[in-house]
């Protein structure tokens, strides 16, 4: 497995990961009990020890070993190859540091370091650039009017934008969330009256109160989903059909 060390930010003063000719080093922490924290496992340790001629106990907690044992990280991302052992040794201490994050979806605040196993980072870049594929390919099936519609629900008063423009402005909400798009729109059973709601409020036709949405003095809803419901039940159709030819007449 191929692990890459990655400074988790910029200096905030300088603007720069690291300066060419500094260096950070990461060594390990000591325990309540006064040993230090190795990330190691005692049969992770007896096994490197072995691989890495070490004598027995080497890479105890305990051992001096570990008094004088540091990671020098430069400017440049530090590349790890557990299959080799002297590597296997780095990145078990490493995974185990509070310095040091797993992973793009767990930099904990303290961090300085973050993490990245290379096979799982191109997987999720994988995932991610298809996800997109897949919205855009949904995008490319879309009327003029439903992109005005799906711009409402992203909150845009797409109603006189013109065609350039609406196109333009969901790609950019397409390509940048396509999850959301997802969401709001592909998968979103509710999503035709959930635009005449947002519709419906924007024309002054219904209020939003707070979490509450009103038909003039009438609470239709404490929530968008109870709206919807509310609007849809059978019994409720006089009033969704009111409240659609009050927008057609606007």
């Amino acid at each position: 497995m191929e692990v890459v060390l990655k400074h988790k930010r910029k200096d905030a003063w300088a603007g720069v990961i690291k300066y060419k000719s500094c260096f950070d080093y990461i060594a390990p922490a000591l325990t309540r009990s006064g040993n230090r924290h190795t990330g190691l496992t005692e049969e992770e340790a007896t096994r490197l020890e072995k691989e890495l001629n070490l004598g027995p106990n080497t890479l105890a907690p305990y051992s001096k070993y570990w008094v004088t044992f540091i990671i020098k990280v430069t400017n440049k991302e530090l590349l790890l190859d557990t299959s080799r052992p002297w590597d296997e040794l780095q990145y078990l201490f490493l995974k185990n540091h509070h310095r040091v994050a797993i992973g793009l979806n767990d930099l904990k605040p303290g961090a300085d370091f973050v993490l990245i196993n290379k096979d799982s980072e191109a997987q999720e870049s994988n995932r991610i650039n298809k996800r997109k594929r897949d919205a855009i390919k949904e995008f490319d099936k879309m009327s003029l009017e439903d992109m005005r519609k799906c711009l409402r629900l992203f909150g845009y008063k797409a109603d006189t934008m013109s065609a350039e423009l609406v196109e333009s402005k969901l790609y950019e909400q397409v390509e940048g969330s396509p999850e959301k798009f997802f969401s709001k729109w592909v998968n979103n059973t509710n999503k035709n009256t959930e635009f005449l709601i947002e519709a419906a409020i924007a024309k002054n036709i219904m209020r939003k109160n707070k979490n509450a949405y009103l038909y003039g003095t009438d609470i239709i809803g404490t929530s968008l989903s109870d709206a919807v419901s509310y609007l849809d039940n059978k019994a409720n159709q006089d009033l969704k059909m009111t409240i659609k030819n009050e927008l057609e007449n606007k």
